[in-house]
């Protein structure tokens, strides 16, 4: 798979970007403070249990104190004897006194409500010494302890049907005056689904509070760097636009300034750049028109031929530096062509190539001219140096293709690039029985750059030359 295709999460774009880098961090803030609301919730809950575990063994120690016996009976009777109190009354609390203390594993011992309880029942001179409260999972619990805290749980839940069954339960240890270890059990409400519902909402509030304004400001940002970028794709096209309009905040409206302001420079340069060559292309030319005229005096018909030659090659080395020159900014204006009919033609100028052509009918929006002057170059290489040219025109991903082959020697992969520098040939002489002037590719790849391609080169495996030239639809 190529890198183009790999799918990417982090996007391009500056306003997905944001939009991306806002919403992790506000999500991940979210799920932080998600998790401090419900150990928040949970450290409530644990400590209203442990307040009505303490309250309800500080009322079975008082009323054993009443009756006048600080033993175990007491608290066993209070624990089993259900009658003495009101017939429909469930206790949410379990307590048990035994001769060994309970060691469960993995309690949460509750330092602080551990204090806050010792300290309770000793205001209230109620014997019960070395405290110790935990919150431990329910399943740890000892029978005795667990199973009425379920059956209490069942019972009532045909009036709270939604309820979610407790996992938690607080575990209150302590010594009582005959040695005895006192523990006292009761359930810790779990979260109930009103809790999770109200913080998702939360959260979707919090999303659409935030993303919705920030992505129209970063809309606000990005829409004029967007149409900035593609004003400065069109810089030193023909036609001169206007002035871009300014948008967005003072930063990327300072932007834009400085871009008309760039523009402007650069139309004006290159506006005295044409005038410049054109008057170096009419100073030159026109005293080798004047010498043209002049060898024609001369009676060597062999030199004069040779002159002539001279003077030709002169010429078109001058015009090709002068389109080179211009291409930065030429005044031909954009057409849709039919790519296929224009190969076409152009390759009926020449007497050794041929062109597939194709049922498909492919329109591009270029410059005519300048591709028909790519387009010869090319082939008039692919003839020269390879007798034959074939050319294939194909479209891939909003591009077009022309290929053309030869059936020449090749070149050393090495110099392929260095082919495209100006005046560099592959034959190294300087005869025009053997070559150009050496500019042919350079002009040819600058054309093809000017409308979003390119020219390149390589050996065909079969022998031979492909150059493919490539260009915006």
């Amino acid at each position: 798979m190529t890198p183009s295709r790999t799918f990417r999460l982090w996007p391009r774009s500056l306003y997905g970007q944001i939009l991306l880098v806002a919403g992790s961090a506000l999500l991940l803030a979210q799920c932080v403070n998600a998790a401090m609301l419900l150990s928040g919730t949970r450290t409530r809950a644990v400590a209203e249990a442990s307040v009505m575990v303490v309250s309800r063994v500080a009322n079975h120690l008082e009323r054993s104190e009443r009756m006048g016996d600080a033993s175990a009976a007491p608290f066993i009777a209070a624990r089993g004897d259900v009658r003495k109190d009101r017939p429909n009354r469930r206790r949410n609390v379990t307590i048990t006194v035994e001769n060994n203390a309970l060691n469960i594993p993995r309690a949460e011992y509750q330092d602080d409500m551990s204090i806050r309880a010792q300290e309770f029942l000793q205001q209230g001179e109620i014997a019960l010494s070395d405290v110790r409260i935990s919150a431990v999972s329910l399943n740890a619990l000892p029978p005795a302890l667990r199973d009425p805290q379920v059956r209490r749980w069942q019972a009532g839940r045909f009036r709270q049907s939604a309820r979610k069954m407790p996992s938690t339960a607080v575990l209150l240890a302590g010594r009582l005056p005959n040695g005895q270890f006192l523990h006292a059990a009761g359930l810790v409400r779990a979260n109930d689904r009103a809790s999770m519902i109200a913080l998702l909402l939360q959260t979707f509030t919090l999303f659409i509070a935030v993303m919705v304004p920030l992505a129209l400001v970063a809309r606000r940002i990005a829409r004029p760097l967007e149409d900035l970028t593609r004003r400065v794709r069109r810089v030193g096209v023909a036609e001169d636009p206007e002035p871009m309009e300014r948008a967005g905040p003072d930063d990327v409206q300072q932007l834009i300034v400085a871009f008309n302001a760039m523009q402007a420079r650069v139309s004006n340069l290159l506006g005295e750049k044409d005038v410049m060559l054109g008057a170096i292309g009419h100073d030159l030319k026109t005293p080798l028109a004047a010498l043209r005229v002049r060898i024609e005096s001369v009676d060597d018909d062999e030199e004069r031929e040779k002159m002539a030659a001279t003077i030709d090659e002169m010429v078109t080395i001058l015009d090709d530096i002068l389109t080179l020159a211009r291409l930065g900014k030429s005044g031909e204006p954009l057409q849709s062509v039919d790519i296929g009919a224009m190969v076409e033609t152009v390759v009926s100028d020449f007497e050794n190539a041929r062109f597939e052509t194709s049922e498909r009918r492919v329109v591009a929006h270029i410059r005519p001219v300048l591709i028909r002057r790519a387009l010869r170059n090319l082939i008039g290489n692919a003839i020269a140096y390879g007798k034959h040219a074939a050319l294939v025109v194909r479209d891939e991903g909003g591009m077009i293709f022309v290929d053309i082959d030869d059936d020449g020697p090749g070149i050393d992969p090495a110099m392929a690039e260095s082919m495209f520098e100006p005046f560099v040939r592959a034959e190294r002489s300087r005869s025009r029985s053997t070559g150009g002037s050496g500019l042919g590719l350079t002009i040819s790849r600058a054309i093809a750059r000017a409308h979003g391609g390119d020219v390149g080169l390589r050996n065909r495996a079969e022998g031979g030359l492909r150059a493919t030239m490539s260009f915006k639809i």
